[in-house]
């Protein structure tokens, strides 16, 4: 009942405040540039949410807040790409499901900053969209796909939410321009014709692809195998998300990819992550994990049989993983613009959370820090049209770090502060809600 009482009062506060921008002037220090890769000490100057330069001192005339960051890291805020915003789901149906809103604030704890949602209620996520950027809501800025277009029965259909579907070329086109007159963030397809589900067909998927971008919106593609991501790049998708697990990815279409600017948004953490969640117990019991998420979802991965279950497929979990990650290093090796993307809502995973993880995933992988930072900070924003950085221009949505992630990929975890469009987040609030 408490839990639920502090949820509702955070519920309350996330709708009646909306983003409010605070000048700032952020002294002493340490400037992590994911974009330039390199680390500069130095100062920033926040007015009305947007970094407006690293000067020396304040202006005579500024009349914000001074805050002295006694040489702590600053990074640009993270970005998630593939999340379900709904809550957290685990093993022997443990689920926790408090919505879109709290789960905004939670995102602000971790330090993520924006969320790209690809597929959830499409009425409550267009709606909940509209109102935070009328500045009417706050939480982690949402981005959406707002529905999942699929084929009739196909992924997607089966959790219970209404989704869109389409079984032919003229279905495709006038799905997806009905879809485009409520300016979703990227279109979402499914395109999986080797699966156990039903799937549309290449055509379909190719009439698809070229509505949304004559819309001006970019595709996310639900993808199999790489059959299914040729057909993608190929078409003219924006991203395929996901990574087939049966090869490595063939070298001749790693660099077609790179070629045509097709992103990988791998969603490494929902992909190999649920043997730590279960086998490594520092994992969930890391502050972080435990801040933003129930008990009952934590302890479902320690019940003997999900124990059991997780030594039987052991070999095959570590095979699996290897040519995950190895499909991942030639991906980014060829020149692919690989991107952060976790798949929370989804076992394995824990949303805010599990953002650190897919970074930590990537360095495993062989990604540099750089690399992986910059996959979850500017180049997730570029991808989103968003200007994201620690430079003049940039949205100053950032997070203060007590030790430099370039170091160690985990310390993106050691959150000091988090500001979000120029306002410091009180992460104590949001912990007593989602706690």
């Amino acid at each position: 009942m408490k839990r639920a009482i502090l949820a509702t009062l955070v519920l309350i506060l996330w709708v009646a405040s909306g983003v409010t921008a605070q000048d700032l002037f952020l002294t002493n220090a340490r400037i992590v540039d994911p974009a330039a890769e390199q680390v500069r000490d130095g100062n920033l100057l926040i007015l009305d949410g947007r970094i407006a330069g690293s000067p020396e001192r304040a202006p005579a005339d500024f009349a914000g807040e001074t805050v002295d960051l006694g040489g702590k890291w600053v990074i640009p805020g993270l970005i998630d790409l593939h999340t379900h915003s709904y809550g957290n789901m685990a093993p022997g149906d443990a689920f926790e499901g408090p919505g879109t809103p709290v789960i905004a604030n939670r995102m602000l704890y971790a330090g993520v900053t924006a969320f790209l949602d690809l597929f959830g209620s499409e009425q409550s996520l267009y709606a909940l969209r509209e109102r935070q950027q009328a500045g009417e809501v706050g939480g982690a800025d949402l981005y959406a796909s707002l529905s999942c277009l699929t084929a009739t029965e196909g992924h997607c259909t089966e959790y219970g939410t209404p989704t869109r579907v389409m079984d032919s070329p003229e279905d495709a086109r006038r799905v997806v321009a009905d879809l485009a007159t409520k300016r979703p963030d990227v279109v979402k397809i499914v395109y999986a014709p080797a699966g156990r589900m039903p799937s549309i067909d290449r055509e379909t998927l190719a009439a698809a692809i070229a509505t949304a971008t004559e819309n001006g919106i970019r595709t996310v593609i639900h993808i199999n195998t790489w059959d299914d991501v040729r057909d993608a790049v190929e078409l003219g998708a924006s991203a395929v998300t996901h990574v087939p697990f049966s090869e490595v990815i063939p070298t001749e279409l790693a660099e077609l990819m790179a070629s045509r600017g097709v992103s990988s948004i791998p969603t490494l953490a929902v992909e190999t992550d649920f043997r730590a969640f279960v086998t490594d117990t520092t994992v969930l019991d890391n502050p972080l994990a435990r801040a933003l998420t129930s008990e009952r979802i934590i302890e479902a991965y320690r019940t003997d049989e999900v124990r059991a279950h997780a030594e039987e497929m052991a070999a095959e979990a570590k095979g699996r993983r290897a040519t995950i990650l190895s499909s991942v290093k030639a991906m980014a090796d060829a020149g692919v613009n690989v991107l952060a993307g976790t798949d929370s809502g989804n076992w394995g995973t824990i949303q805010g959370f599990s953002v650190h993880r897919e970074l930590a995933i990537m360095v495993e992988a062989g990604l540099t820090k750089w690399q992986a930072l910059s996959a979850a900070t500017t180049r997730a924003g570029e991808f989103l049209g968003r200007e994201v950085g620690v430079t003049e221009g940039s949205v100053a949505s950032l997070v203060v770090l007590e030790a430099s992630p370039i170091e160690e990929i985990a310390n993106t975890q050691r959150i000091d502060m988090v500001i979000h469009h120029g306002e410091i987040v009180d992460r104590e609030a949001i912990f007593a809600g989602g706690s």
